[in-house]
């Protein structure tokens, strides 16, 4: 039911996405969001990032499963806005949520956050590429330390990429190098989410 619905909301979006065989086009739009292997759907209404840290497992938090199986693009949640919506911190508790009740598969998900004026090229090779504001890669590799109904979310180390205008990220074969760590203790996350030095430099 759920499906369906987001189907005949999204009917623009999909024909063109559907058109698009060889490259998809993941923009700024609704697109981006329903592109992802989990889809935040908002059927249960909207969430704040403080709202997500405070309960990442609240019942207004739903996510669809199974609307696309795109090649190299398992685990994902997309989310838009990413900046300009301060959202940064409500993918933090998207990615926990999905490690904690394994919506995804082999215990990760990776956030992809696009913000306006942005969009992100992912070749049939799975090599994406910012063309334009920056995107964020955000990486849960394990369950959270806490994510229980009614309880500050506490996750350490998050992995995150922050691609650049012409930056790239392989969905195909997922770096492990060329990232920053970031943290939630009690529903607080570390300062400057957006930015942080390598922990490892990719070559």
């Amino acid at each position: 039911m759920r499906l369906r619905r987001l189907e005949r909301h999204h009917a623009p979006e999909l024909r063109e996405i559907r058109r698009r065989q060889g490259r998809r086009f993941l923009r700024r739009q609704r697109g981006h969001h329903i592109n992802s292997a989990v889809v935040y759907d908002a059927c249960g209404g909207s969430v704040t990032s403080d709202e997500a840290l405070y309960d990442p497992c609240d019942p207004a938090i739903t996510f669809t499963t199974g609307m696309f199986s795109w090649p190299n693009y398992a685990g994902t949640i997309n989310d838009s806005h990413f900046v300009s919506r301060d959202r940064v911190s409500r993918s933090l508790a998207f990615v926990a949520r999905a490690t904690e009740e394994s919506v995804t598969t082999g215990g990760a998900a990776w956030g992809v956050g696009v913000d306006d004026g942005g969009s992100l090229f992912i070749d049939k090779n799975g090599l994406a590429t910012a063309p334009g504001a920056d995107t964020f890669v955000v990486l849960g590799d394990r369950r959270p330390e806490q994510a229980d109904p009614d309880r500050y979310l506490t996750y350490d180390d998050y992995r995150i990429w922050r691609l650049r205008l012409g930056g790239t990220y392989d969905f195909k074969n997922r770096p492990t190098c060329g990232y920053y760590l970031r943290s939630v203790v009690d529903g607080i996350p570390d300062r400057d989410l957006r930015n942080g030095t390598p922990v490892t430099n990719c070559g």
